[in-house]
């Protein structure tokens, strides 16, 4: 490889943070590369995509619907599937004009960061926080700030919040439920985060792909439900996850009409629109299934999140049961002593050819952090030999 240009010495310094590479994506390619590898790392989601999925996205293609740009805002059919969801199971009362599609979840947060953060601003992440949203905030020029739930039972901490809250305070980003550490957020702890942003021009942006995926009788709530929030916040979210379809990137922000609109404009300039044909097949999807889908979906991975903790206690590892979404961060102190976090994951390809994602990805400070984060997101066969690799660890 030849030198590069001088021209090339001089990057932007926003994306300066990026330069230590993504352990997630490059575990995932080591995992790939040992014979009978399981990848319990990256949260691929690799189980069956729904048939009216499949249907309207081939039907697009083959049936005569011109492969054109779609509006910037997406599909008008599909932002009121989208709005007819959001009213019928978050309780939302949206119509299409308060919907944006966008290239998943993370092209909605990067269309609404845009949208609201001016550089200098700080966003709130909630400790462990989602590792992209961490590393998302810096390339828009603001500045992530992290607040640490509650050590052992991950609930919502107001004095830490308030502690944290300065004049550059822009945002606060809720993740429910949540990843890495599957938290659900309580209607109480949501009235008490707007108790906190009282008075203030903080704006909420919130993450609710894993919406399904509520165990032991919880039920998901919407953060823009709650009235003292509503007129606050922007909700993102993905079909990634609920559809099994992470690799098609449709998903969309909601609220305020004329933020979305803006949010779209924007979005319009990063990509153009979403693709067609993936909208189509999202649009048939919300349109067919019905909502015996959504509850057997969160009744099965309540099963494999039972199975799966069982054989990581066995194992020796520590953890609080996840009370949603498809992860367990979970402490190897017991398993692998006091390696750090990427050692350890390398350690356990070595031993039993499984991975995982390394848990200081998910703190702002990583000294002593001692965990690993598993995804269970994969089909039982999988599982089931996933977890008796794991027993092999028992010391």
């Amino acid at each position: 490889m030849t030198e590069l240009h001088r021209a090339f010495s001089r990057l932007a310094s926003r994306r300066r943070h990026l330069d230590q590479g993504n352990l997630l994506r490059s575990l995932t390619l080591v995992i790939n590369k040992v014979p009978g590898g399981i990848n319990l790392g990256q949260g691929v989601c690799d189980l069956d995509t729904p048939a009216p999925l499949q249907r309207g996205a081939i039907d697009c293609i083959d049936g005569g619907d011109r492969q054109l740009y779609t509006p910037y805002m997406g599909l008008p059919e599909l932002r009121a599937a989208i709005a007819s969801k959001l009213r019928r199971h978050n309780g939302l009362e949206y119509g299409p004009e308060n919907v944006a599609v966008c290239t998943g979840s993370s092209g909605a947060f990067y269309a609404a960061g845009t949208t609201l953060l001016e550089p200098g601003d700080e966003v709130i992440l909630f400790e462990p926080f989602y590792s992209y949203h961490g590393s998302t905030v810096p390339l828009l020029g603001a500045v992530p700030v992290a607040v640490p739930l509650d050590r052992d039972t991950l609930a919502f901490d107001e004095a830490a919040l308030r502690r944290a809250l300065t004049k550059k305070t822009r945002a606060v980003v809720v993740n429910t439920p949540g990843n890495p550490s599957g938290k659900v957020w309580t209607t109480a702890e949501l009235a008490a985060l707007a108790n906190v942003l009282d008075g203030s021009d903080v704006v909420v942006l919130t993450d609710e792909v894993y919406e399904y995926m509520c165990f032991d009788g919880r039920r998901h709530v919407s953060p823009a439900t709650v009235p003292e929030l509503a007129e606050r916040t922007l909700t993102l979210n993905s079909f990634s996850k609920t559809f099994s379809i992470t690799g098609w990137r449709i998903g969309f922000v909601a609220g305020p009409a004329e933020i979305v609109e803006k949010c779209g404009i924007v979005f319009d300039q990063m990509e153009v629109c979403a693709a067609r044909p993936m909208q189509r097949g999202v649009q048939r999807a919300l349109e067919e299934l019905p909502d015996s889908f959504y509850a057997e979906l969160g009744a099965g991975y309540e099963q494999k999140r039972d199975a799966f903790c069982a054989a990581l206690a066995d194992a020796g590892f520590a953890f609080t049961k996840p009370e949603g979404a498809y992860y367990v961060l979970a402490d190897y102190g017991k398993v692998f002593g006091d390696l750090a976090p990427h050692p350890a994951v390398l350690k356990m390809i070595e031993e039993i050819g499984i991975n995982a994602v390394p848990g200081d990805l998910f703190f702002s400070h990583k000294e002593g952090v001692r965990s690993m984060r598993f995804q269970f997101a994969v089909d039982w066969p999988v599982l089931e030999e996933a977890c008796a690799r794991l027993r092999r660890l028992a010391r």
